[in-house]
């Protein structure tokens, strides 16, 4: 008799259990057809309110319309819609430039400059070999027009996007240049109580190779290597000039990554794998909350201490490059928070040429820290004057008249370093008075 009603019990368990699952499953296949539903008809919504604004668009607008110029602002509108920076629609045009940006080669002048006090544009560094240091355009040099347009009219962002071109194309500049100007270096042209000659120059755009290192000695045995951004020929300069750099001697590096805006990520980790032990330099976390290793450095690396100067203006893969020394406990970093940069953007062409660029995941540091919204904070907090900030902008600021460059040498010094001339020692490690202010 108990077996039967063992047996019963067991029905009725598998029964209940059946029915159990097979309303778990309803309730599931409900909730994910309902979102499906309200996807379904909010993406109806969308189109429909968009039909209706083309549609009164066409029936009562006065003037032409551009039918892609529309297509894109459309594009552009909806990934602005996401309310997020990193979000953006490029058009062919864009997208072709932007595929470019990690080149080390550009089209176009090849000049930088700053917008100065009148808004107009001051030269601060021709980049040599470029078709502007052909045309003879000097660093100083204050561009007023643009192909016969003031600067201050077109405003002065719509100007420098008339710097790049495609090559073979013409672009004429009026400016002023200073009368004493020499040696491929002409004092500003705004400076107060310089006798300035107006010029007319027009320059050929063309090819010409950025230059991401910059490097020299100061205080005696120092090795000092500017990165100003990281492209795919990055990592062999810095190597090369870290290499010569070595062989007379240096105690140190010094390694300045202030207005760094970052650039290819891959470059910055290949410059890391010359300075750092084995480990993993590079780490992405995506909408699974699962975190990637996607760059290590290996085993060999460069048996000197590293001091990293950082700004504001340090963005994306260069606030990974100093949080990274900073993690493998490789160097310090000094100077002020970076910008806080820290998504991994992904371009996603589109059937015409044009493209979208998306956040697909987040980058954090070798010790899992987070650099989207929070940037990296120096070890070492050391501000310029505002007369030494106008200097570097300028391009102006020798590194032995610049506190942060000197506070980076001071750091290598605690780290062991012999420094042949420490700041403060001797006259090239003081601050003039011109630069305090």
């Amino acid at each position: 008799m108990s077996r039967r009603i063992s047996i019963a019990a067991a029905v009725s368990v598998a029964a209940v259990a059946a029915a159990a699952a097979v309303t778990l499953t309803y309730t599931y296949a409900m909730d994910a057809f309902n979102a499906k539903v309200a996807d379904v008809n909010e993406r109806q919504a969308l189109y429909t309110k968009l039909s209706e604004i083309d549609r009164k668009t066409r029936e009562d607008y006065v003037g032409a319309i551009d039918e892609k110029a529309v297509t894109d602002g459309i594009c552009a509108g909806y990934l602005a819609g996401l309310g997020d920076p990193h979000a953006k629609y490029l058009t062919a045009k864009q997208y072709q430039a932007y595929r470019n940006s990690a080149d080390s080669k550009s089209t176009g002048v090849g000049i930088r400059t700053i917008r100065d006090a009148d808004g107009n544009m001051e030269v601060v560094e021709v980049v040599p070999g470029s078709p502007a240091e052909k045309a003879g355009i000097k660093k100083g040099d204050t561009i007023l027009q643009v192909d016969g347009k003031d600067v201050v009219r077109v405003t002065y962002a719509e100007a420098v996007q008339q710097l790049d071109g495609a090559a073979g194309s013409r672009v004429a500049f009026r400016l002023l240049r200073a009368e004493n100007a020499e040696n491929g270096k002409a004092e500003s042209a705004a400076s107060s109580g310089v006798a300035v000659q107006a010029m007319d120059v027009t320059v050929t755009r063309g090819e010409y190779t950025l230059r991401t290192v910059v490097s020299s000695l100061v205080n005696g045995n120092v090795a000092y290597l500017k990165l100003s951004r990281f492209g795919e020929n990055t990592a062999e300069d810095f190597n090369s000039a870290v290499s010569s750099l070595m062989r007379k001697g240096v105690c140190g590096l010094v390694v300045d990554l202030r207005g760094n805006s970052g650039g290819s990520v891959k470059a910055a980790a290949a410059v890391l794998d010359t300075l750092l032990p084995a480990g993993t330099t590079v780490q992405s976390r995506g909408r699974d909350g699962k975190t990637t290793a996607e760059y290590a450095s290996g085993a060999n690396e460069v048996e000197l201490p590293v001091s990293v100067i950082i700004d504001g203006q340090t963005s994306g893969a260069a606030e990974l490059f100093a949080a990274d020394i900073r993690d493998f406990k490789k160097g310090l970093t000094v100077g002020n928070t970076t910008a806080g940069d820290g998504a991994k953007e992904t371009a996603v062409p589109l059937s015409d040429g044009s493209a979208m660029v998306l956040p697909t995941a987040e980058y954090l540091t070798a010790g899992g820290g987070r650099i989207e919204g929070a940037g990296v904070t120096p070890d070492i907090q050391k501000s310029l004057s505002a007369g030494q900030q106008a200097l570097l902008e300028k391009n102006d600021l020798a590194p032995s008249l610049d506190a942060q460059v000197q506070t980076a040498v001071t750091a290598l010094a605690r780290q062991g370093a012999k420094v042949k001339e420490p700041p403060g020692a001797s006259p090239s490690g003081s601050v003039p008075e011109s630069a305090k202010d």
